[in-house]
């Protein structure tokens, strides 16, 4: 049978390498795209994905065991819920994993899982790549954001044996996050602008609507790259 709901969730190994960014443009994608999803924030410093989407988003304290298991209900309710990790994350969710069984209820609860690990060109930000693989394995389905607002030279990780047990073993895909100017994004979180309200916000100036509008119409040619991870099986 296929797969009719799915979790994606949004990490990297440390904080500001820009995965609450990489989350707010997933949930712009979905609701230009009309795809019905649940957001969960999981940062308790900056949760970005809830400030900027409070109306489809919830929070969750990780320091209260079995607060994770929101994200389990909700799967009665929401066929794809999309997952802001903080940062290093990864060992507090595997443990709920193993403590809730889920990587063995994945059939009946016909359950797809998807990692995208957001990396800059730092070579620190590919250990909880690493980890990730080996705690979920072929479990689940993953995806490397590399965020060129951060540098484009990715050497370190593109020439690293983890790129290629990654994209072999793992058969991982790849995307890049474009760059938006800093002005631009400084005018959006001063003033808490979503990007699908950017587009006609009367304190932003055209230019910075136009950048927002480029950058979204890039992020989405990305997106449509790794579609299949990012919702629920189609046709399902």
């Amino acid at each position: 049978m296929s797969n009719t709901k799915r979790i994606v969730f949004i990490t990297g190994d440390k904080g500001g390498v820009g995965k609450s960014f990489v989350a707010r443009a997933l949930a712009q994608y979905y609701l230009d795209k009309k795809i019905p999803f649940h957001g969960y924030d999981i940062d308790p410093v900056n949760p970005n994905l809830h400030q900027f989407y409070p109306q489809c988003t919830s929070t969750i304290n990780l320091e209260k065991h079995g607060e994770l298991d929101l994200v389990h209900d909700d799967l009665g309710k929401h066929s794809l819920l999309l997952v802001d990790c903080a940062a290093r994350s990864i060992t507090e969710i595997a443990h709920w994993f193993n403590e809730m069984r889920i990587f063995k209820q994945l059939p009946d609860l016909r359950l797809s899982l998807t990692f995208a690990f957001v990396i800059t060109p730092d070579k620190s930000c590919t250990v909880i790549m690493k980890d990730a693989l080996e705690r979920f394995g072929h479990e689940a389905s993953f995806f490397v954001v590399k965020n060129y607002a951060k540098g484009e030279d990715f050497s370190i990780y593109e020439e690293s044996n983890l790129r290629k047990r990654f994209l072999a073993e793992f058969h991982g895909k790849e995307i890049t996050m474009p760059q938006l100017l800093e002005r631009t994004v400084v005018h959006l979180d001063s003033l808490d602008i979503a990007f699908g309200d950017a587009m006609y916000h009367p304190e932003l100036t055209m230019s910075d609507r136009s950048r927002v509008f480029g950058f979204l119409d890039e992020m989405y040619e990305q997106f449509e790259i790794v579609r299949p991870w990012l919702i629920p099986e189609e046709g399902a």
